[in-house]
């Protein structure tokens, strides 16, 4: 009997709609904003992580043009994610039945702003990179490399925003009507990607140049590049955006164009992310121990006084001294590893009356401190 009843409550009761976010295979959208919102955060760490690095494991630094372009471009990313986020950014990742025609003007519009703000991204995050290999090598060729690279892409910037700000001429994109007449937008925008491939790429083999041919071991060279190769996932992200173009131009765009939204977004974390990225070396090198041996050429530290291993046999107890340990002390086969990366030797009954130091040949390992 009292199963009857439990019966007859459930067919009579309405069933109990579905609480918090609800993802169907019509509404993407907290996909979307819920991959946009950890980016963001993530992009925000890792500038976080380089001006950690910059300013506060290396010493007489300043903040100069290469941190103005990243937190430009920083700023500019997160009004692109902003514009995801806003209200008037929801429509992407719904079915266009379920929008109404009010919504899909606002959200052309957010993705108008979105669109510049994207670019302006990009380009600051690349002009940051430039600044950082102008201040990395002291050849005057290398700086004349870097200064073409940087009005190719001044010129890219300013070809991709002013093609994305009058691509309806004097009309917004959001606007129709028989007057209202725009460019190839699918052309135009395959355009801006395949460019913007072309210069990540060219930003991946500019290190190369610049950084292989400096006095350093080969193992700190690979490093410091692989840091710098990591840009190739922008280009991973913005071949997807390639891939997914025609859906933005399907009727249903709004639900089709999803992948190419979210590409889009991974391209913008992935550039402003590879140029901090580059920044993790001078942390790895921090990590390491102080006390180094002498003959370690892939690193070396600014802190440490080392005892030489060809001289070990010499000293049974193996003790060693600190920087500014007492003077009474034996010095002797021992090396000062300074801030200038120049090592100092103190050998008893030798090298008298001469110079302790040499001078640093240009494009040592001494001139990538200041990096």
């Amino acid at each position: 009997m009292p199963s009857a009843f439990r019966r007859a409550s459930d067919e009579v009761a309405p069933p109990t709609p579905p609480q918090g976010i609800v993802i169907t295979d019509s509404n993407l959208n907290p996909i979307l904003q819920m991959v946009t919102w950890l980016l963001l955060a993530i992009t925000a760490l890792m500038l976080c992580f380089r001006f950690l690095t910059k300013f506060f494991l290396k010493t007489n630094q300043r903040f100069g043009w290469e941190e103005v372009l990243i937190t430009s471009a920083f700023l500019a990313g997160l009004g692109e994610s902003v514009t995801i986020l806003v209200p008037g950014g929801e429509i992407w990742g719904k079915a266009r039945s379920d929008i109404s025609d009010e919504e899909l003007a606002t959200g052309l519009k957010v993705q108008f702003a979105g669109g510049l703000l994207y670019i302006l991204a990009l380009a600051l995050a690349k002009l940051s990179v430039c600044a950082g290999l102008t201040a990395l090598s002291p050849d005057s060729g290398h700086r004349r490399m870097t200064s073409m690279f940087v009005t190719v892409v001044i010129l890219w910037a300013l070809a991709a925003f002013i093609g994305t700000a009058f691509q309806c001429g004097s009309h917004g994109p959001w606007e129709t009507g028989d007057d209202v007449k725009c460019i190839d937008r699918r052309a135009y925008l395959a355009f801006v990607d395949v460019t913007n491939i072309i210069t990540d790429a060219a930003l991946i083999a500019l290190p190369v140049v610049v950084v292989y041919p400096l006095k350093m071991a080969l193992r700190t060279r690979i490093t410091v590049l692989s840091f710098f190769s990591v840009r190739i996932l922008a280009i991973a992200a913005t071949i997807c955006q390639l891939v997914y173009l025609p859906r933005v131009f399907e009727t249903d765009f709004t639900l089709r164009g999803f992948p190419y939204y979210l590409s889009m977004q991974f391209a913008q974390f992935a550039s402003i992310s590879a140029a901090c990225a580059a920044y993790f070396w001078p942390f790895l090198r921090s990590l390491r121990s102080g006390l180094i041996s002498a003959d370690n050429r892939a690193f070396t530290s600014q802190y440490a006084l080392s005892k030489l291993r060809g001289s070990a046999r010499n000293d049974t107890s193996g003790e060693l001294v600190s920087g500014d340990s007492s003077k009474n002390r034996d010095r002797s086969n021992y090396i000062k590893i300074t801030t200038d990366n120049t090592v100092i030797t103190s050998t008893r009954g030798q090298n008298q009356g001469q110079g302790s130091g040499r001078e640093e040949a240009l494009g040592s390992e001494g001139y990538m401190k200041d990096w």
